[in-house]
């Protein structure tokens, strides 16, 4: 029978399960069942329980059996950044979208990934009296566009979680993906909306810059240069010695 804390609103279930999270998460190298059975005061079934169900949902995983168990990054992706952080990556990333578009014609723009969709949060737009209009705030799922597509091929946990989530589309988009890893840019041929075509360059597993417009414009050699820009204009502006987030 499940038990609650004595203030009556701690299920103990879910006390034991955040308690296993957090001994995982004070590990740098995972922790093995065992430790983390003694740590929390829990019998081996009761802890592997726990565990079993925290890795069906994608929290951790474990290589092999009797392996450590260790985080995922779903806990990150659940999170933008704070506002400090996103701040500071935007400053950074915002001049990248100016030229860019400049150069390109065409507009850009900047999202990150939200659970298992990607959130615009900064955009450029072309000045061409047909364009693409992207607007910071529109959300979209991860599978089916270029800019989510590359952000899947730069982080095999986030890959992992959204095929088991969504294994049809998986199965529709899993070359172009596939192809995304390979190749360190997604692009988008007119297949997603009629007479529009994208190129997508990650740069971190969150983030990533998209840019997109009409397809008589941007054929698939045209993409591929972009793309190649976009990858020169952010060495420029990469932070030395620490990560972009």
């Amino acid at each position: 029978m499940e038990q609650m804390s004595s203030s009556g609103r701690v299920i103990q279930s879910v006390q034991r399960a955040f308690d296993l999270l957090e001994r995982i998460a004070s590990q740098p190298d995972g922790a093995r069942l065992s430790e983390l059975a003694d740590g929390a005061g829990l019998n081996r079934s009761t802890a592997h329980n726990l565990l079993a169900s925290l890795e069906e949902l994608g929290y951790i995983t474990q290589g092999k059996k009797g392996a450590a168990y260790r985080l995922t990054g779903k806990l990150n992706r659940l999170l933008r950044p704070d506002a400090e952080e996103e701040h500071a990556l935007r400053a950074r990333i915002q001049p990248v979208l100016a030229t860019v578009s400049a150069e390109s014609g065409e507009s850009t723009f900047l999202a990150l990934v939200t659970g298992h969709d990607y959130l615009c949060v900064d955009a450029v737009q072309s000045d061409k009296p047909l364009h693409l209009a992207v607007k910071p705030g529109e959300r979209k799922p991860l599978i089916g566009e270029a800019l989510g597509h590359a952000l899947l091929a730069s982080d095999p946990d986030l890959a992992k979680a959204v095929r088991a989530n969504d294994p049809e589309r998986w199965e529709r988009h899993g070359e172009e993906i596939a192809d995304a890893e390979r190749k360190g840019y997604a692009l988008d041929l007119d297949s997603q909306r009629a007479g529009i075509s994208c190129v997508a360059v990650a740069i971190t597993p969150r983030a990533a810059i998209a840019v997109a417009g009409p397809t008589n414009r941007l054929p698939k050699s045209r993409l591929v240069t972009i793309a190649e820009q976009i990858r020169i204009e952010l060495d420029k502006v990469r932070p030395a010695g620490h990560g972009w987030l």
